[in-house]
């Protein structure tokens, strides 16, 4: 349906038994720049996939984990409750009720006239549709280096930063839970983009630098933000499981 649109090219790509459509917004990508910095290299990993560029491993081999199936090591319910508590007083983690992917996807809800506010993940092309920051949905990440792999929901590019965002629709008393369950399998998304992103962005005198990407977890009302690189906090501190 969407690649009926000169703006936006897709592929198909299979994960295991799973198929994903992955779509790209290159007139987005274009006008929001496309030849320099973090959106130079994310318009050649974008490229790659869309040619079908891709590692089959990650994608098929059991010795790649989902980082969809990431999780907290088990842990009493106030141990959780600190957790979260202690993230967010460091601002390593931040709630953003007032974000525009919260507020944005509201409004594609009403234009859907869906008063659930918990629509399923079809909602997320009227960003790349409608949304001036969206740049593509259902891309393919990876990373040898822990052996994860996985499909981020949504790439914006807001504030000169990637946005990696993951759409977690529910009801709002149960929200606190639902994102903080969601962090390793956010930040590791977080963590193989910036990986993507980094083997490519290199400065005058060929030294790596390291590029700028924030991680979002979001639903109609709340965002939870945090910068990619919480990732190998966690993973250090030996309180993710799964990989």
């Amino acid at each position: 349906m969407l690649d009926g649109s000169d703006e936006i090219v897709g592929r198909d790509i299979q994960h295991g038994k799973v198929a994903y459509r992955f779509q790209w917004n290159k007139s987005n990508h274009k006008r929001l720049g496309a030849s320099e910095g973090d959106l130079s290299s994310l318009w050649a990993h974008l490229l790659a996939i869309r040619a079908g560029k891709l590692p089959e491993e990650p994608f098929s081999s059991p010795f790649y984990t989902r980082a969809s199936v990431l999780k907290f090591t088990k842990m009493a319910n106030h141990r959780r409750v600190g957790l979260r508590n202690k993230l967010m007083k460091k601002g390593k983690v931040q709630s953003i009720i007032d974000h525009d992917l919260v507020s944005k996807l509201r409004e594609y809800h009403r234009a859907r006239n869906d008063d659930t506010y918990t629509a399923d993940h079809v909602i997320l092309q009227d960003f790349l549709l409608h949304d001036p920051a969206s740049i593509a949905i259902e891309v393919p990440v990876w990373s040898e280096r822990f052996g994860l792999s996985g499909h981020v929901d949504l790439v914006r590019f807001v504030d000169d930063e990637i946005q990696v965002c993951d759409y977690k629709p529910g009801k709002l008393d149960n929200t606190s839970k639902r994102f903080l369950d969601s962090i390793p399998q956010v930040a590791a998304y977080g963590e193989m983009m910036t990986h993507h992103l980094a083997g490519t962005l290199r400065s005058a005198d060929e030294s790596v630098l390291l590029p700028k990407v924030t991680c979002c977890i979001f639903d109609t009302h709340s965002c939870w933000q945090f910068g990619a690189d919480l990732f190998i906090t966690l993973q250090a501190s030996n309180i993710i499981e799964g990989i």
